[in-house]
């Protein structure tokens, strides 16, 4: 009796119910994070496996006390590390529709409405993207293919198909089918990005054959965006013949740095280059009504990767793949007799899993449907915006005090900056040791959570607002506690102005 089914249902709301009161109870005591150390997380949530098992009080219980305290909150208003937000209701609506369903996406008979809600969603967002706009496809042969897609799990998912797709373009124009046939004995094609692209670039790389010295990486200007003059020269210095793709960032993880897609685009179509645009991030200002020229030329991309578990406030996984030419999607086409037969393709009937890198995939896409359907694209865009501004008016208050360095103006709605306490002289590293406490000490004592990362051999504070209940009056509260944090370590430390200890002075 353990199963949902016709049998269990009565069981399966009044257990949803009890669930939803744990997660309520949650919410309600609004803390970021209460775990405490990485050790005390581990010594809580430990479990064992027994031969008998327990009731599912117990077990919520359990739940109640040891696990949701130790999770970081995305619904607080402090929480402000990652591309991590909270998530809209409708989205947890959808997830519960989505886990009593259990549709596979793989095949049309495991999830027969789901295939064409899917289909009809990566239709809409290739307009938005403006696929339409045939004129601007790699080969001239291509032009009047239909664009087309996938929902994927993120990034990482949607970028590796970026590469896989480019790669067997890449060799199938050198006469070499690679996913027959391999690498072997074929010279590399080289993968050009900026230095402030995605890990998943050089981590995709290797799992394709090609190695992570296949990726170049471009500089990039003050802002963290391509240099196209240096694109340029890497091109010529490898030999357009040489260059497999361009990968152009919309939305990089610390600066939010957009590159110049529209300028990137006019180059790869001239020396007919696959162009991937990463818009993990950026691509939510599609919707944007006030930011939406930030990612102008997006047009030009043969391929592009979108997030719906970033900006758009979807619950984790919702990601999609874009292509400009649905026929790319041939170079990885597999036949299973009992999942997408030819005599389907003759009947018209979809099976999704020849367009997926996945065999067995969630139905992750109504999670947008219905985010879609419940806000419309105004009010949607409303709440992307409202990120943008906090971060804006974040910005200011930073660069007004004396005690913060603001490390670059805010492209997207990521802040980076850090602590420098005035009339107070630290090395490089004391700074690094000290922010990272700052940060550490805000997240173990349930203040806020910010992330640390590195810039140009400076270790800085970051906030990513993601959240638009985050109001200014919540970053200026948190920017005093940091604040109180960095001195408290320093006058725990008994450092003086010249960034000494005083007994070392003395």
């Amino acid at each position: 009796m353990h199963l949902l089914n016709q049998q269990t249902s009565e069981q399966y709301v009044t257990h949803m119910q009890k669930t939803s009161a744990v997660i309520k109870q949650w919410l309600d005591d609004n803390n970021v994070y209460l775990g405490g150390t990485p050790q005390q997380v581990q010594v809580t949530n430990a479990f064992s496996i027994r031969e008998q098992g327990r009731d599912i009080d117990t077990i919520l219980a359990d739940i109640q006390s040891k696990f949701l305290p130790s999770c970081v909150s995305t619904a607080n208003a402090n929480c402000l590390a990652h591309l991590h937000p909270p998530t809209l209701v409708i989205g947890q609506i959808a997830e519960m529709i989505i886990a009593a369903t259990n549709q596979s996406m793989d095949s049309w008979n495991q999830s027969p409405a789901a295939t064409y809600i899917e289909k009809d969603l990566i239709h809409w967002l290739c307009q938005r993207c403006q696929f339409d706009d045939i004129s601007n496809a790699l080969f001239d042969e291509q032009i009047g293919h239909n664009a087309g897609g996938v929902f994927t799990s993120g990034g990482t998912q949607s970028n590796l198909m970026g590469l896989l797709l480019a790669r067997n373009q890449f060799y199938k124009a050198k006469g070499v089918d690679v996913q027959k046939d391999g690498l072997v004995g074929q010279p590399v094609g080289n993968i050009l990005c900026s230095d402030q692209a995605h890990f998943s670039i050089e981590k995709n790389a290797a799992l394709l054959g090609l190695g992570q010295k296949s990726v170049i990486k471009v500089a990039t200007d003050a802002s963290g965006a391509m240099l196209m003059s240096d694109l340029q020269h890497q091109i010529d210095q490898l030999g357009t013949d040489n260059v497999m793709a361009i990968i152009a960032t919309a939305g990089t993880t610390d600066l939010g740095a957009i590159d110049p897609l529209m300028s990137i685009g006019k180059i790869c179509r001239d020396e007919q280059i696959w162009l991937h645009v990463d818009a993990a991030w950026g691509g939510a200002l599609l919707l944007s009504q006030r930011y939406r020229h930030l990612i102008e030329g997006l047009n030009q991309a043969d391929s592009i990767t979108l997030d719906f578990h970033k900006h758009f406030f979807l619950p984790i996984s919702c990601g999609a793949f874009l292509l400009r030419d649905n026929q790319n999607f041939e170079s990885i086409r597999h036949h299973s007799e009992y999942l997408n037969s030819a005599d389907d393709e003759q009947d018209n009937i979809p099976n999704l899993v020849t367009y997926s890198l996945q065999t067995t995939r969630r139905f992750d896409a109504l999670k947008l449907w219905m985010a879609l359907d419940l806000l419309g694209t105004d009010d949607y865009a409303a709440l992307i915006d409202s990120c943008l501004d906090t971060a804006k008016q974040a910005a200011k208050l930073i660069d007004a005090n004396e005690n913060f360095v603001l490390v670059h103006e805010p492209i997207i709605s990521s802040v980076l900056f850090y602590f420098t306490p005035k009339d107070t002289e630290l090395s490089d590293e004391q700074l690094a040791q000290l922010n990272r406490h700052i940060a550490q000490a805000l997240l173990v004592n349930n203040i806020a959570n910010v992330a640390t990362t590195q810039l140009e051999q400076r270790l800085c504070l970051k906030f990513t607002i993601l959240n638009p209940n985050t109001q200014i009056n919540d970053i200026a509260d948190i920017i005093e506690q940091m604040a109180i944090a960095g001195f408290n370590r320093l006058n725990s430390d008994n450092l003086n102005v010249d960034g000494k200890k005083q007994h070392d002075a003395a």
